[in-house]
């Protein structure tokens, strides 16, 4: 579809230029524009590269250098915290989020009005603005501030949009995601699992109200997900990354990719190449290939696991025998694939939400407002039992301890927070949203230079160029 055509700026070429109503002449070309959508999801500029990119390397989790290659000099700027408002990797980020905005926003124009089924219409329509939420959600705790753009763009007026509040545009997130929640269906049939729910509307919402200190919305809407029966963590911590596990039990909403097992794939995943070591590091067996050694694993994050804890060896590789000259021999190792063909050919789906985040969302939340809440400590608990093999439910010595004040009920949140989501994009946010960026990272490496206005990315130097109404993060 020529939805799928874009371009390289927003304000420059609108993306579906030549869209028009005879575009949307029945369901399959409804369907064909939400799945131009989830299309853009999986791109290396989003959920298949670059999401990590930002989330891991611009943390205390992953760090370059120490014999390891940093020819990339773009993500090495952001592992560094050298990034400028012409680094490519800022730009791009925001490029392709305003590109699927524009998609969704088509697709809240020409759908309404069109002659299908309406219960798919209710669907079609809480997929764009899921999307649209989920796009704005990212923009927003990275930019602070940005354009909000609401309408279709497909001509050339009307393209310089100056920046709204934070405030406005954590309006605009709950919106979206409000509308998903009354519209998108629980399940869906097999052909169509992979799909935003009702579930995972409800999932993004917990995590805006959590981002913007409501936090009786936000137990609110954990506990609702919680008595709906629909999900619930798997045994082990293992099995939920097993690629025959995909969308099922603790699964809410995942990026789609699958290994084709050919050259060329471009339904795969690159995390299963991208973070595998180089055959420099491991040696490759036959029919194999040799990673990249991308988000290589910080020492702070391997000895952060306690003893016992079952989740270091499936979020971390060791290789000891590594060559003397790298320092820290750690890899993330949760997304490989022993089937994939080469580097972008990963089977392995990518993580947005699942059970055991809305499990200790409800936690910090309860206890955000009654301080010593059993049924916080519950939800913390669970997590926790099961990352040590004990059953959710069976009281432990790993259980966490009682009687924590709120500082250090936070502290643990954010670590438990940390081990369990591992590279899973998560830390950069929960970094950000406790005030903890600048603090943690001095931890992990003091010559690593992070500035008070580094807790938000730079606006891009060409939309600054084209856009004379926009204007830049304060320190840029």
């Amino acid at each position: 579809m020529v939805l799928a055509v874009s371009c390289a700026k927003l304000e420059q070429i609108p993306d579906g230029i030549n869209t028009t109503e005879n575009l949307f002449r029945n369901e399959r070309d409804a369907e064909a524009a939400v799945n131009a959508m989830y299309s853009s999801l999986g791109s290396h500029d989003i959920y298949n590269q670059f999401n990590e990119t930002v989330q891991s390397q611009g943390t205390d989790d992953a760090e370059w250098g120490f014999g390891r290659n940093t020819g990339n000099a773009d993500k090495l700027s952001m592992d560094k915290f050298t990034f400028t408002a012409a680094s490519e990797v800022i730009y791009r980020y925001w490029e392709v989020h305003y590109r699927n905005i524009n998609r969704t926003n088509i697709a809240l124009k020409y759908v309404p009005g069109m002659d299908i089924n309406e219960e798919k219409k209710k669907q079609f329509l809480g997929e764009a603005h899921f999307i649209r939420g989920l796009m704005y959600f990212n923009l927003v705790r990275l930019y602070g501030g940005v354009p909000l753009v609401l309408t279709a763009t497909e001509t050339l007026d009307g393209l310089e949009i100056a920046r709204s509040s934070a405030d406005a545009a954590f309006e605009q997130v709950i919106t979206d995601f409000q509308f998903a929640k009354d519209n998108l269906p629980e399940i869906y049939e097999s052909r169509d699992i992979g799909r935003a729910t009702k579930g995972a509307a409800r999932a993004m919402l917990v995590k805006a109200y959590l981002y913007n200190k409501q936090f009786q919305e936000a137990a609110d809407e954990a506990r609702g997900l919680m008595e709906s029966g629909l999900y619930s963590l798997w045994p082990t911590y293992g099995e939920v990354f097993e690629i025959s596990n995909k969308n099922k039990t603790e699964s809410i909403f995942e990026i789609q990719y699958m290994s084709m097992g050919t050259a060329g794939n471009s339904n795969g995943s690159s995390y299963a190449g991208f973070f595998k070591p180089s055959a420099l590091v491991m040696p490759v067996p036959p029919g194999g290939f040799g990673g990249y050694g991308d988000n290589p694993v910080t020492r702070s994050h391997y000895e952060a696991y306690s003893p016992g804890d079952q989740r270091r060896d499936v979020n971390v590789l060791y290789v000891p025998t590594a060559p003397a000259s790298i320092r820290d021999p750690f890899y993330v190792n949760k997304y490989q694939d022993p089937d994939a063909f080469d580097v972008n050919d990963g089977g392995n789906n990518y993580f947005i939400a699942r059970y055991a985040d809305i499990l200790l969302m409800y936690a910090e939340a309860l206890h955000e407002m009654s301080p010593g809440n059993a049924a916080a400590y519950d939800a913390f608990n669970q997590v926790r039992r099961r990352a040590f093999g004990v059953p959710p439910t069976v009281p432990s010595p790993h259980d966490l301890t009682t009687g924590l004040t709120q500082t250090q009920f936070r502290d643990s949140i954010l670590l438990e927070r940390r081990l369990e989501f591992a590279f899973e994009g998560q830390r950069r946010y929960d970094l950000l949203r406790m005030g903890k960026l600048k603090e943690m990272m001095n931890v992990q490496d003091p010559t690593v230079l992070v500035e008070d206005h580094h807790v938000l990315l730079p606006i891009p130097q060409d939309e600054l160029i084209i856009n004379p109404l926009l204007t830049q993060n304060t320190g840029y």
